[in-house]
């Protein structure tokens, strides 16, 4: 007849002096790695999707003259090209600010748009989206804290 370890594993635990102390090293030292991966997890993962959605992303800043009615016509018939995400017009109506993706489209393609649709528009810059999203920011702060 064989031994059976687990018929005989309280008397043993008993004799050897063996007693269970509250919760085992490894299950401590799991639950503390989980809770500091969740925790960054939670940090950078939101950064690094909003990261690779705008990283194509590109933005134009044209200076737009003419007739108000038939520029925002041609502003609405630009949100409609393929790449374009936003058409933004600033408040004197002026300045538009287009954020396109740069694998579909560039800014001679923009600005071709408006030469063929007939509207005076002239390229003052072209920025990346995030950096001006950033530029934003700090213009904001430092307005907001006066």
């Amino acid at each position: 007849m064989a031994y059976d370890f687990e018929k005989y594993r309280e008397k043993r635990e008993r004799v050897l002096g063996v007693k269970k102390r509250g919760v085992g090293f490894g299950l401590v030292a799991t639950v503390v790695s989980l809770v500091i991966l969740l925790g960054l997890g939670m940090v950078v993962i939101p950064k690094s999707i909003a990261f690779l959605q705008n990283r194509q992303l590109e933005d134009a800043i044209y200076k737009v003259s003419g007739n108000h009615d038939d520029a925002q016509q041609v502003l609405a018939e630009l949100k409609k090209q393929d790449g374009v995400r936003e058409v933004v017009v600033d408040g004197h109506g002026s300045r538009v600010v287009v954020t396109f993706n740069k694998e579909v489209l560039d800014t001679a393609r923009i600005s071709a748009f408006f030469l063929k649709q007939g509207a005076q528009a002239v390229l003052l810059n072209e920025v990346g989206h995030s950096q001006r999203m950033h530029t934003m920011k700090k213009e904001a702060a430092a307005t907001g804290g006066q």
